[in-house]
């Protein structure tokens, strides 16, 4: 079982990985976590463009192998390794949760200490929630194209309810 979870900040990607690796004793890929790893801080545009490559390198480096495990969940959406991950997934679980319900988890992971990123601060997330919103704009048609090209293997989750009857259904 190989599972890529897509969607936009604050849409329970991780939380939804975190719960199919424990359930089914499989590996995360936490993409996330190589971007700090890496040196990565608040995000892309904060970051100088030699860095960037840098860490964008690191990344593919660490994820490129774990993909040719037999079984793992992998929770982000990076556009310089989606296609290699899409590619070798055998389902795309795409979380489209309206806006309103992203910025709502978002805050509600920034008041639970053991949920946030431990390599950000309650003020880079509380800055994140412009983000979020500027994301959500931007990366819309991203999203859309990425879809359109994967749609054999999209499962798209638009609520809570919906991931967990998904979830339900994989036991």
């Amino acid at each position: 079982m190989r599972i890529s979870i897509i969607g936009l900040p604050g849409s329970g990607k991780t939380t939804l990985a975190k719960m199919l690796r424990d359930r089914f004793s499989i590996p995360h890929i936490h993409i996330d976590q190589f971007w700090f790893e890496a040196g990565g801080t608040k995000g892309s545009r904060n970051t100088h463009p030699e860095k960037l490559e840098e860490i964008r390198a690191y990344i593919r480096e660490k994820v490129g192998p774990l993909l040719l495990e037999e079984s793992w969940v992998s929770d982000g959406f990076y556009p310089q390794i989606q296609k290699d991950i899409a590619e070798r997934a055998d389902i795309i679980l795409f979380l489209d949760i309206p806006l309103w319900r992203r910025l709502l988890n978002h805050i509600q992971r920034m008041c639970k200490p053991s949920a946030r990123h431990k390599q950000l601060t309650v003020w880079d997330d509380i800055t994140f929630i412009p983000e979020i919103i500027r994301r959500t704009i931007v990366n819309k048609s991203k999203y859309d194209g990425f879809i359109g090209e994967y749609r054999d293997k999209i499962v798209t989750l638009r609520s809570r309810k919906q991931i967990k009857d998904y979830l339900n259904k994989l036991s």
